[in-house]
């Protein structure tokens, strides 16, 4: 029930549609001759737009999460184990054209493969159920495979869940499975902006992970300036904020051990 319900109020209230609906709202309100309360919204509205549109606030949140991992991690000689977080696919679009459909977080899969031949011996879990309402035959796992395959990489020593829907029955399930220990090495991959919520959720459960970011969206160093590439500033807050929005409510759910 959780899983459907945060898919259908993201819909409602990702950060462009908000902006959409305070607009027409505001029309709506003039139209009927509310003004003050119209011209109110509708200054809201614009104030909305300018911090999302034409400044970097998107990229600066994103920027937040990444740089906690911009140090490289001194991976130890041995690991018992890599858990490896899927989103790097388009089960649709594979589907579709019969043909492997990678987005923006491929490095997930591209880094797995160096750490999987790197320790030979360590247990691997790919968590990539669907993720989607839309599609729920389709999943990440069946998409990984056929990637893994072309590459050459042996399967057979690869875990592939196809059952898990976010980033906390990701972690669940792979944990279930593998019943870690304490002393137990487990190498984490997935994106930097995504590691703070996957670490937390993990501490949350008792499991500690080394973390191996991939696909940075920023570099090293920020810099705030006015831009009216606002398409662009405004997915980017998208993006950033969907991040934020899981962090925050994985705590208060009681799902992660803490929001930063």
């Amino acid at each position: 029930m959780t899983f459907f319900l945060s898919k259908f109020l993201w819909y409602l209230f990702n950060p462009f549609n908000c902006i959409l609906f305070f607009f027409i709202l505001s029309v709506i309100l003039n139209f009927f001759k509310y003004l003050k309360l119209s011209k109110i919204i509708l200054y809201f509205t614009l104030f909305l737009f300018f911090i999302t549109g034409t400044l970097p606030t998107g990229s600066y949140l994103l920027y937040l999460l990444e740089k906690n991992y911009h140090n490289k991690v001194n991976l130890p000689e041995n690991v018992d184990g890599i858990l490896i977080l899927s989103g790097a696919t388009n089960p649709f679009l594979t589907e579709e054209y019969d043909q492997i459909s990678l987005n923006g977080s491929v490095e997930r899969l591209t880094e797995s493969i160096q750490l999987i031949y790197k320790y030979p011996k360590a247990e691997v879990f790919f968590a990539g159920g669907t993720g989607s309402i839309e599609y729920p035959d389709l999943n990440h796992s069946d998409v990984a495979k056929k990637f893994y395959k072309s590459l050459g990489v042996n399967i057979q020593n690869i875990y592939f869940d196809n059952k898990s829907r976010n980033t906390y029955e990701n972690i669940v399930f792979a944990k279930k499975e593998f019943d870690p220990n304490e002393d137990e090495k487990w190498v984490l991959v997935t994106s930097a902006f995504h590691l703070k919520r996957a670490i937390n959720i993990g501490e949350k459960l008792g499991w500690k992970f080394i973390p191996y970011a991939t696909d940075y969206k920023l570099p090293k160093k920020f810099r705030w300036r006015l831009s009216i590439n606002f398409f662009a500033n405004l997915a980017s807050f998208q993006h950033s904020s969907h991040e934020w929005v899981g962090i925050i409510f994985y705590y208060l759910m009681g799902r992660s051990s803490k929001i930063f």
